[in-house]
This record gives structure tokens, C-alpha cells and sequence, in this order.
């Protein structure tokens, strides 16, 4: 299973364009190397932490491009239980899934710290995937989550929480690290969303993060986790 795991993470991120790879194919249709002029009515917009950009249900307003800030996206369940799918950084895309399916939102969409969005409007959007070039990039947008939500399922049905714990841990490491410094990654997150992100209740998550901390492999200060032992993350046995 852990083969399986690996292969299909490689696969997801061979799979998952950059914001370069979607300005380079706009950019040949229209001679813009710049994704944020695609659009004349484009329209940037400033939420604070915890605003929803979009619900589980609402009809697709457009296309969202994240520049400045983290999202999560996530899917609540009727029990008021949220598992988060995805973790966005600047340059990432979202909510096109129910424009191509011409659906209501099947997740929804929260900034976790103030951010930056912009919102092409859903005709714009049309109107550009009508070109094969751009359609396909979106295709690859689309295989990468389902793989991605594959990969979390598998986890959630067979890894236990201190394995899903690590797992959590090392993708905000992936996303959110700046590969120019030298210290180690650190960010504040409340532990509730990260109970979320590992699928977990937060008491539990919250032990597993009391024993990484004794076992040096973290440093806790209020919300915020610093990862001194990254090592030991990637080698966490289930």
C-alpha cells in the first residue's frame, strides 16, 4: 500500500499544472504572459482569516486564483464534521470544478489567514476552455484532486492517526515552506483545522502532538508547530 501511496503522489504531481503552465497556455491564445489580465472584468478581492470565499451548494460565481495568502477547502459532513480536501498557497486555482461540471459547489472554501483573491467571472472562464490548450490543462487539475482525494481516502481507511498526523505535517512542510530559509518550517494553525486535515477528533489529534513533541521531533508555541525532525515525520511507522 505504501508503493501505492508514493507512485500515485508522484503521478498527482506530474499530473497537477503550475500557474506558469496556465499563463503559458493563455498566453498563447491571446499574447499575455500575465494569467492576471486574462480578463477584463476580472475583480481582486481581500477576505479576512476565516471568511468563506464560496459554500457547499452555492452556484459557481467564476474562477478563483489565490495570490496572496492560504484557503482550505473542505466538505462538511451532517453531522457538522469537516474533513479538509486541499490546502492552497498563491498561484493555485479553485472552484473550477463546478463551472466544468455547470454544478453547485460540492465543497466549500475558507481562507485560513487574510488573503488576496482574484475572481474571473464564469463567462470569461467559458469562453477560454473552448480552447483545447487550456481545457486540457484543467483536465490534469481534475485528475490531480481525484487522485489526491484517493490518496486520502486510502489513508483515512488504513494509516493510523499518528501516521496521518506525519503525513499532515509534511504537506503544509510541501506547500508552505520557504525554500530559501534555513530555519526550520514552522506556521501557526489551529488545531482544529488541522484535526481536519488528518481526519481525526482534535483531542486525539492534539495527544499525537503532545508525543511528537516529546519524541524532538516538534516544538509547540501556542498555535504554532515548528517541524525540527522532518526525518522522523517521513519515516513514521503506522
Amino acid at each position: 500500500m505504501e508503493s501505492r501511496l508514493k507512485k500515485n503522489e508522484q503521478l498527482r504531481r506530474e499530473l497537477e499544472p503550475t500557474q506558469e503552465s496556465l499563463s503559458h497556455a493563455l498566453g498563447s491564445i491571446k499574447g499575455l504572459s500575465d494569467i492576471s489580465r486574462i480578463s477584463e472584468h476580472q475583480m481582486k478581492k481581500s477576505y479576512r482569516k476565516k471568511e468563506v470565499v464560496y459554500s457547499e451548494g452555492d452556484s459557481p460565481a467564476g474562477l478563483y486564483l489565490l495570490v496572496k495568502g492560504k484557503v482550505k477547502i473542505f466538505k462538511s459532513h451532517e453531522l457538522g464534521k469537516d474533513l479538509i480536501l486541499k490546502l492552497l498557497q498563491p498561484g493555485d486555482f479553485f472552484g473550477y470544478i463546478g463551472l466544468l461540471e455547470n454544478q453547485p459547489h460540492g465543497v466549500s472554501a475558507e481562507v485560513l489567514e487574510d488573503s488576496e483573491i482574484i475572481i474571473f467571472p464564469r463567462e470569461d472562464f467559458y469562453r477560454l476552455i473552448d480552447h483545447p490548450q487550456v481545457a486540457s490543462q484543467f483536465v490534469k487539475l481534475l485528475t490531480g484532486n481525484i487522485l489526491s482525494e484517493q490518496e486520502k481516502l486510502i489513508n483515512l481507511a488504513y494509516s493510523s492517526v499518528r501516521k496521518r498526523t506525519a503525513a499532515s505535517l509534511l504537506e503544509l512542510k510541501e506547500r508552505y515552506q520557504d525554500p530559501v530559509s534555513e530555519k526550520p518550517f514552522g506556521m501557526a494553525i489551529a488545531r482544529e483545522d488541522l484535526a481536519n486535515m488528518v481526519g481525526t477528533a482534535t483531542e486525539s489529534l492534539i495527544r499525537t502532538l503532545s508525543d511528537f513533541k516529546e519524541e524532538g521531533i516538534l516544538e509547540i508555541s501556542g498555535s504554532h508547530i515548528s517541524i525540527v525532525n522532518p526525518a522522523k515525520l517521513e519515516r513514521m511507522k503506522n
